[in-house]
């Protein structure tokens, strides 16, 4: 769900209320610059705001192998064989290493399911109390393997469907250049079609012009690479900025928007964007 934060100076009279005021307005800013600003120093990194939605092109190893097919084919009959000395191996996650054993292990009671099923094919009936108890036993058999199975697609569940949380916040800061005018609303479009249209108050925006900063959406996203779409006016403008991210998996993503080099000339081309990774650790 999108929330909105925002900051505007206390209205002061005179010398006394000047001095209070600005006192009131640096605490203010301090306490604003705690929330939309990581917990620990972070450089920022500048992202690209594009014109027209970027296109993912496919198969682009293929196509370079196409184009460079002869000087590979004689790169490999260059290739010559060699002795290396010992380098340093990195670390492989042990859980790489117990997937294999759970395959031969899923391996060996699907043939032991098999072996007994064939079994009680051939088997016409049961002609003495033994026969009996040793069918006992095979169907205790089969409740182990059964109760094994469920542990094993309880560790791969565990391992690729836990909670996640990836998350992205999206900050407006500065006010649009001479000429333009206040922002009515912004409206931020997801990579999977959801959007979202915040309007900006007169407070808000004169928030913006002092300084402050405005946050238009917080919320989960998917940890991929995904494009959003910013619109400086309604849902149905064409003005559109497109920006691309991938947030990294179980981490807050912070997203500012610039728009103080909006003019009207330019439209969402003024704008610029920068992203850091939100760090809640203690320095």
């Amino acid at each position: 769900m999108a929330t909105r934060a925002t900051w505007a100076p206390p209205a002061t009279r005179g010398l006394g209320g000047a001095l209070r005021g600005g006192i009131a307005v640096a605490a203010a800013l301090l306490a604003l610059a705690a929330t939309v600003r990581p917990a620990r120093a972070a450089a920022e990194t500048t992202v690209r705001v594009e014109r027209v939605r970027p296109v993912p092109e496919k198969r682009p190893t293929l196509r370079f192998l196409r184009e460079n097919r002869d000087f590979l084919r004689a790169a490999l009959d260059r290739t010559r064989e060699r002795t290396l000395g010992a380098g340093a191996a990195a670390a492989i996650d042990p859980r790489f290493l117990a997937y294999r054993e759970l395959v031969a292990e899923a391996t060996a009671a699907q043939d032991s399911v098999g072996g007994i099923a064939a079994a009680d094919e051939k088997r016409d009936l049961l002609r003495s109390v033994t026969e009996l108890g040793a069918l006992e036993s095979e169907l205790d058999q089969l409740d182990r393997l059964l109760g094994a199975q469920r542990d094993r697609l309880r560790v791969l569940q565990g391992d690729f469907t836990g909670d996640q949380r990836t998350a992205l916040a999206i900050v407006v800061s500065g006010a649009p250049g001479s000429g333009a005018a206040p922002l009515a609303q912004i409206v931020i479009t997801l990579d999977d079609g959801t959007a979202f249209a915040v309007p900006l108050t007169a407070e808000q925006n004169e928030a913006l012009r002092l300084g402050g900063a405005v946050q238009v959406f917080h919320g989960y996203v998917e940890p991929r690479s995904q494009v959003l779409a910013i619109a400086l006016g309604g849902r149905d403008s064409d003005d559109l900025g497109f920006v691309t991210l991938d947030p990294a998996r179980d981490r807050l993503t912070m997203l500012r928007l610039d728009v103080s080099g909006v003019r009207p000339d330019q439209g969402v081309a003024g704008l610029r964007a920068t992203t850091w990774l939100n760090d809640t650790r203690v320095p």
